[in-house]
C-alpha cells in the first residue's frame, strides 16, 4: 500500500478546529486547535496554537501550546512557547524556545517506572554528616 501524500495547510488557509491524521501534515498557514498526526511539519510561515501529538515534529514557524512527540526538532527560525514531552529534542542555534521540557521513557520502561516507589529524602540530624545511606533512606 502506497503511503498517503502529506496534507498541506497552505499559507492562505486558517483553520479553527482540530486535525487528526494517520499520515503527515504540513502547516504553512494557521491552525487554532489540536493536531494529531504521524509527522507534523510547521514551516517558517506556519502558526499552530494548540496541543500537538505526533511521532515526529519539525518546527520552523510558530507554535504555542503543548507538544508530545518522540522526536522534536526546532529549526533556527522556530518560535516555540510550549511545554514539550519528548524522547529526543534538537534545537538549532537561533531557535526560540520558552517552556518546560520533559523526557519520557520508551513504552517498555514506563510500566517499570510507574511501579517504583519514590525515594524518601535523607534526614540530617544534628551532628551527623550530610551523607545519605541506605539506612537513612528507608
Amino acid at each position: 500500500m502506497k503511503p498517503a501524500a502529506p496534507s498541506i495547510i497552505s499559507s492562505d488557509i486558517s483553520i479553527n478546529g482540530n486535525l487528526n491524521s494517520g499520515g503527515d501534515i504540513q502547516v504553512d498557514g494557521t491552525v487554532e486547535g489540536d493536531i494529531v498526526s504521524k509527522k507534523l511539519t510547521v514551516s517558517s510561515s506556519g502558526v499552530v496554537r494548540g496541543a500537538i501529538e505526533a511521532e515526529t515534529v519539525v518546527i520552523a514557524g510558530s507554535v504555542t501550546g503543548q507538544i508530545k512527540a518522540r522526536h522534536v526538532t526546532l529549526i533556527k527560525t522556530a518560535r516555540v512557547i510550549a511545554d514539550v514531552v519528548q524522547e529526543r529534542l534538537s534545537i538549532e542555534p537561533g531557535a526560540f524556545f520558552e517552556g518546560n521540557c520533559r523526557h519520557f521513557p520508551p513504552e517498555g520502561e514506563k510500566k517499570v517506572l510507574s511501579r517504583l516507589e519514590p525515594i524518601k529524602p535523607a534526614v540530617r540530624r544534628e551532628g551527623e554528616p550530610l551523607i545519605a545511606t541506605a539506612e537513612s533512606v528507608t
